[in-house]
């Protein structure tokens, strides 16, 4: 008899009082960290999965005001939801699609959250999220050259202290990070994505969860703490600003709605009688 498949948890926001730029929330949905760093590479692994459906929908949320639709709905429903890619169907953490435009916008959230125990430094996986980003970006620019990919990636903070003769955990992230962003147009290496953030979160208690976000195409120190940070709302902005980039024809109105405006149709002359 086939074992029944565990449902996946949805998250969903509440009132908890939580400060826009913490995810806190986030974090304590995920499970226990302190438990979770002593366990096997499957906590970690499961850690992380829970940690990006959570985040994906405060991204989602936070997108909603300007994307009607976008995906994970606010009840939770639509996580990884698919779009149409060169090689079929495939999944996506925030998914923004229309009839008129196909996928409009996607965002890729990726989580670091534990030292290599014996490299005592966050690089280990960036090779194979480096890979993953590529692959994603490929798959969805090939059939959709005008979607417009970004990525988040998720990083604690202290991935800044740890460097020495070797640039921090945070600046070997920028490195290798910033050479799978800057697409600007849609005939551009279909690799790419159009922009790339890292999210670095405080793991400390007396800060937890705390998170600033630093655009990889930025200058970061070579170690040490960058001198400033963006916070959710301008990382928020950065993606809209992403989108509205490649579709020249976004409205903004004041309230900060954005729709999308079909070219004008030309009149001809009225001839004289």
């Amino acid at each position: 008899m086939a074992k029944a498949k565990t449902p996946t948890r949805r998250f969903t926001t509440d009132k908890t009082d939580v400060s826009e730029n913490s995810i806190r929330r986030e974090l304590d949905w995920a499970g226990d960290r302190s438990v979770v760093e002593k366990g096997s590479a499957t906590d970690k692994k499961n850690y992380a999965e829970s940690l990006s459906r959570a985040l994906s929908q405060r991204f989602a949320d936070a997108l909603r005001k300007s994307f009607d639709g976008i995906l994970p709905n606010p009840d939770g429903l639509g996580q990884e939801s698919k779009a149409r890619t060169g090689k079929g169907l495939k999944k996506l953490d925030v998914n923004y699609s229309t009839v008129e435009l196909g996928l409009g916008l996607g965002v890729s959230i990726k989580t670091i959250n534990f030292r290599d125990a014996k490299t005592k430094r966050y690089t280990k996986n960036y090779t194979r999220v480096d890979n993953e980003l590529r692959a994603e970006a490929a798959d969805y620019h090939e059939r959709q050259p005008y979607s417009v990919l970004c990525a988040v990636i998720f990083v604690p903070l202290d991935a800044c202290d740890d460097g020495g003769s070797a640039p921090s955990s945070f600046g070997q992230a920028i490195q290798t990070f910033r050479y799978r962003a800057g697409r600007e147009k849609p005939v551009d290496d279909t690799t790419l994505f159009e922009r790339i953030l890292i999210g670095l979160y405080d793991a400390e208690p007396a800060s937890f969860g705390v998170t600033g976000f630093f655009d990889v195409m930025d200058a970061p120190p070579r170690t040490g703490r960058p001198s400033s940070l963006m916070t959710f709302e301008q990382a928020i902005s950065t993606i809209v600003e992403a989108y509205d980039a490649r579709n020249k024809s976004a409205f903004k109105w004041a309230e900060g709605d954005t729709e999308i405006l079909a070219a004008p149709e030309r009149q001809e002359d009225d001839e004289e009688i």
